[in-house]
């Protein structure tokens, strides 16, 4: 069996302006420069995902596979499960700005990214088998 058969990782940005369709593919780009290996992006069905110049962008991308969830089915994308388990963590709490926050949420996605077992623990919440995704051939 292949040592990174199942690898989970969470990859994220941080910026102060909303990602446009035009920054998408520099930043699936940018992810698969930092992991180095093939990326299976779960996607919702946001307009910016399924345009023809979007379609284009992911399918010159061999070493990236997608899965591309229903409309309106936020109960099949793990990143709500990662936004559950965020809110928990900083329920209850005041922050004196959107800078403390942001460094208390970096904190946290930084925790988690060192807890494989809770990162697959998210993607088999919604029914998803990390084992079933691509591995690096």
């Amino acid at each position: 069996m292949d040592p990174l058969q199942g690898t989970v990782r969470l990859v994220y940005t941080a910026q102060h302006r909303p990602i446009t369709q035009h920054d998408l593919p520099a930043l699936i780009d940018r992810v698969h420069a930092q992991v180095g290996v093939p990326v299976v992006l779960i996607w919702d069905n946001h307009s910016s995902h399924r345009g023809a110049r979007m379609r284009e962008e992911l399918a010159a991308r061999p070493w990236l596979s997608v899965v591309h969830l229903p409309t309106y089915a936020p109960e099949l994308n793990p990143v709500e499960a990662l936004w559950s388990h965020l809110k928990r963590v900083l329920a209850n709490r005041a922050f004196r700005g959107v800078d403390e926050l942001e460094k208390v949420l970096r904190s946290h996605l930084r925790s988690v990214q060192k807890r494989p077992g809770l990162l697959r623990g998210f993607i088999r919440s919604v029914g998803l088998d990390p084992d079933s995704f691509p591995s690096i051939t």
